[in-house]
């Protein structure tokens, strides 16, 4: 939900599929603890980053029972402190196009160094389109 600050919705996406949510762009709304999940932005994680200031996250983390998840990608991962890295769930974006272009039963593979490779067959992933993010209201 572009334009927004916080939305709620149903998690589409990974193993916390189906949980009541409360996404976090800009601004975490005072009722966010009626919620069983609380997702951080790509912009909100970049924030945090450029401030230095994961307080309210660590609050949230340390003081409540709500499952806590942080998007990162390549410019983010290697800048969420170990003490927040550790306590939450993280979706980490890898953005290749390439991946429509296989067929079900062909194989993703991400390297992570030499002889060290994660393996999923595309049919195996959890696909998410614009339609499932119809029910997001704010």
């Amino acid at each position: 939900m572009y334009g927004k600050k916080y939305w709620y919705g149903i998690e589409v996406e990974g193993r916390l599929s189906n949980v009541p949510t409360v996404f976090v762009r800009e601004e975490i709304p005072n009722n966010y603890s009626n919620y069983p999940h609380i997702y951080f932005t790509i912009e909100y994680i970049s924030e945090c980053i450029k401030k230095s200031s994961w307080k309210e996250i660590e609050v949230i983390v340390n003081k409540s029972n709500i499952i806590v998840t942080i998007e990162a990608n390549d410019d983010t991962i290697n800048e969420i402190p170990q003490t927040i890295f550790n306590l939450i769930h993280i979706i980490y974006r890898i953005k290749d196009p390439n991946i429509e272009l296989l067929k079900k039963y062909d194989t993703v593979s991400i390297d992570s160094r030499w002889y060290n490779t994660y393996q999923v067959t595309k049919q195996q992933m959890l696909h998410t389109t614009n339609d499932d993010y119809k029910y997001d209201i704010k």
